[in-house]
């Protein structure tokens, strides 16, 4: 099906015009609207144009009203309540010994759908680890890469080639943050688990290497996923040295299911919250710059 636009429904109001990200949709000489044919081959398929039109006159190739929409709620929070939500959350390291049903977790993951995304949403890829045997049977296998990157850094050839092919920021976050923790052996399994913290369950955000703005995408998905999960009573954080172990580690790829040309980006560790918060941290604001 190509995208069109109904004529006879259409109000001529504009609104699709004015929202198309790729200036896709016009008027012709007859200032009616339509698709325009040499621009359709960047249509981003965001159904933006259909979200906004009053008399449902468009259709975007692969979209329906039916199937793809579903009409505005009425309530939504106001901003009061909207940052008391974002204050009561924390990012949780100590969990129940208490499983997490996959039905919450499905939950969870429905808010993903509502996320923005810089490009190609369906190039991201979810994989859900609800076995805690599983995910204890890979904790060795990190735990000897976090060893690794503490003989890697020490080591000064193989620390340039990591800030050469890495880049300073991975560089530095190695060696100012990751670095003195592991060398102080704060990873080391007979203190018990500090990588996954002992959690229930373990969602996974990876794409292949070349998939457009993947690495944005998987960063945004991964905070949605920590909010939804609060907004069900559950505990999470975001643990950056599982996909990086797994980028690495050929055993855990298997594992966790990871497709060899596939780049993990980035873990959210799920379970019910052990303790409770009294209180939350106000942090020290980040510097603003105001141009007028």
């Amino acid at each position: 099906m190509e995208s069109s636009v109904n004529s006879e429904l259409c109000s001529r109001c504009k609104k699709c015009i004015e929202v198309c990200p790729c200036n896709v949709i016009g008027t012709n000489s007859e200032t009616e609207v339509y698709f325009i044919p040499e621009r359709t081959s960047i249509c981003l398929e965001c159904g933006q144009c259909m979200a906004v039109c009053g008399t449902k006159a468009i259709k975007v190739a692969g979209l329906t009203y039916e199937q793809h929409f579903m009409d505005l709620p009425d309530h939504t929070v106001d901003n009061t309540s909207y940052l008391n939500f974002l204050a009561t959350r924390r990012s949780v390291r100590n969990f129940k010994d208490k499983p997490v049903a996959d039905e919450l977790i499905d939950q969870i993951l429905e808010s993903v759908a509502y996320a923005p995304y810089g490009a190609e949403p369906e190039k991201i890829n979810i994989t859900v680890v609800n076995n805690r045997s599983r995910i204890e049977a890979a904790l060795p296998y990190m735990a000897e890469f976090l060893d690794n990157i503490v003989k890697w850094m020490e080591h000064p050839i193989a620390s340039r080639m990591i800030r050469r092919r890495r880049g300073k920021e991975i560089f530095n976050t190695l060696k100012n943050h990751l670095y003195p923790i592991a060398k102080l052996q704060n990873y080391k399994l007979e203190f018990g688990d500090r990588i996954t913290r002992d959690a229930p369950a373990i969602i996974i955000f990876h794409a292949d290497l070349g998939a457009e703005a993947h690495t944005e995408n998987a960063m945004i998905y991964a905070t949605y996923t920590m909010l939804a999960a609060h907004a069900l009573g559950l505990g999470a954080c975001m643990v950056g040295i599982v996909p990086n172990a797994i980028n690495k580690v050929p055993e855990l790829r298997d594992i966790f299911g990871i497709p060899e040309q596939h780049e993990a980006v980035m873990s959210v560790i799920i379970g019910y919250p052990k303790y409770t918060y009294q209180r939350s941290i106000i942090r020290k604001k980040q510097p603003v710059h105001w141009l007028n």
